[in-house]
């Protein structure tokens, strides 16, 4: 016999029948859970790879931390450490150079980014009385970051060439050295603390460059040619020496465009006449000596970015990457002073109307519907520039079509337009409208062009632009940082 009960409806009802539907709802619920767990795990997916993107773009060349709409002067720039935000090195929050005092003596210090309060100091060279006299004479005593030699020792190093040379500027825009270098020195600092790792003595130099493991110093010959020397970077061993041939033109004193850099674990030795050769890290020539117009290279300091032909109206650039052959591509590069890598294979070209060309063959691509001018930023596959065609103009393009992705005019003819980025937002600083006492800083959204905020920039600055990973502003036509912004 089966059990049943009355209900108020006159209808039997099978008391299995609550059991089943007991099943059913608990069921709704555990699928409703399984929904839930998967939506929140996807929005934390979501959020860990925005992370991951934040943090790598953080890391790019030029990319400035989070900026909002609070924007305010966070600390003004003494005259003394201006060289040091100018020339100096990022290092985990701090900013890393030389430091020139009244006297001529010269330190490395390391200053909060955030405060400007100096954390450490190591003093270098004693005091100088030619060098005292600001204006006058420049220094070449200057620091570059370690590179990561795969260990935790090297982590947040500093290496500063300190050298008794002087140079000035002369007639003409000519560099020539006021006082040659008679005594060089490779001093290592931990940019933990400003604790000296090492202190060891060098050829007289006015350049130089550190490679894993290796520093390499240089300085020009009676002629102008090249003599580079390289040695252990903590013990001062010599490794070897480059001496180039006798440069094509004298350059009678001209030190003008003579360098050497870390180039993809080798050095780019850079001669006065306006020629370059790429040696290996062992000092054997990786690739000969080449005169050029104009040199560049990449901000990862990658390639070397060759000009050629300018001269004679025909411009040509040669990118020189260690370990491959060169690329040969029509015209003169656009200045990418921000590039995520997002536009592999094409090479923007500068011209009234920016061209895009494949990077392998030189074929041409694209090029734009208006006038555009560099420096350009390349995130995600959209390129950002100005352009003339409208008052303060910015402009995104697809990269890989060419076409118009958004624009925007914010501004007057007469107003210099700076783009900048935090990786979120597209940040433009503008110099003073008329009747306006001070420049300002507009965000807009990065892949609509949505504008986001405007703001005056603090203390009637003139302009903004960014310092390697600051935001600075200064004064007047052509200005020098005043002061670091920053977000509360």
């Amino acid at each position: 016999m089966q059990q049943v009960e009355v209900v108020d409806d006159g209808h039997p009802a099978v008391a299995a029948d609550e059991v089943r539907a007991a099943g059913r709802v608990r069921r709704w619920w555990a699928v409703l859970l399984v929904v839930v767990l998967v939506l929140v795990g996807a929005q934390l997916a979501l959020a860990a790879r925005d992370r991951t993107l934040s943090s790598r773009l953080a890391q790019l060349p030029g990319v400035l931390p989070p900026v909002e709409a609070d924007v305010r002067a966070l600390w003004r720039v003494d005259a003394t450490d201006t060289e040091v935000l100018t020339e100096g090195v990022a290092v985990e929050g701090d900013l890393v150079g030389v430091r020139t005092g009244a006297d001529g003596a010269q330190s490395v210090v390391a200053l909060d980014a955030r405060t400007g309060a100096e954390r450490w100091a190591a003093p270098l060279a004693d005091p100088d009385v030619v060098l005292a006299q600001r204006g006058a004479r420049a220094s070449v005593t200057s620091c570059l970051p370690v590179p990561d030699a795969g260990t935790d020792a090297t982590a947040h190093r500093v290496a500063c060439l300190v050298s008794d040379a002087l140079l000035a500027i002369g007639i003409r825009g000519r560099l020539t050295v006021t006082r040659p270098p008679t005594t060089s020195r490779v001093v290592v600092v931990d940019a933990a603390d400003g604790r000296v790792v090492a202190d060891r003595t060098a050829p007289p130099a006015i350049a130089f460059a550190v490679l894993p493991g290796l520093v390499a110093v240089g300085v020009p010959g009676h002629d102008g040619h090249a003599e580079v020397t390289a040695q252990d970077l903590l013990t001062g061993e010599a490794r070897w020496r480059y001496t180039s041939g006798r440069p094509a033109l004298d350059p009678v004193g001209d030190v003008s465009g003579f360098g050497v850099l870390a180039l993809g674990g080798g050095v780019a030795v850079l001669e006065v006449g306006s020629a370059v050769t790429l040696l290996g890290a062992d000092g054997t020539v990786a690739r000969e000596r080449q005169r050029y117009d104009r040199l560049s290279r990449d901000e990862a300091a990658t390639r070397l970015e060759v000009l050629s032909g300018y001269l004679a109206f025909r411009p040509v650039t040669t990118i020189v990457q260690p370990g491959r052959a060169d690329v040969t591509i029509p015209g003169r590069l656009v200045h990418r002073s921000v590039d995520d890598g997002s536009l592999p294979g094409i090479e923007l070209i500068e011209g009234s109307r920016m061209q895009a060309r494949d990077a392998t063959s030189g074929d041409h691509l694209w090029q734009t519907d208006r006038h555009t001018s560099g420096p350009v930023l390349v995130l995600q596959g959209l390129v950002y520039c100005t352009s003339g065609d409208a008052p303060g103009e910015v402009v995104a393009y697809d990269g890989r079509s060419g076409e118009v992705a958004w624009s925007a005019s914010i501004g007057s003819y007469d107003q210099l337009v700076r783009l900048m980025t935090d990786g979120r937002v597209l940040l433009v600083g503008l110099t003073p409208e008329e009747g306006s006492a001070a420049g300002s800083l507009v965000a807009f959204s990065l892949p609509g062009g949505e504008r986001l905020w405007r703001v005056p920039l603090p203390d009637g600055l003139d302009a903004a632009w960014s310092q390697g990973h600051v935001l600075v502003a200064g004064e007047g036509a052509d200005p020098t940082p005043a002061a670091v912004l920053g977000s509360s």
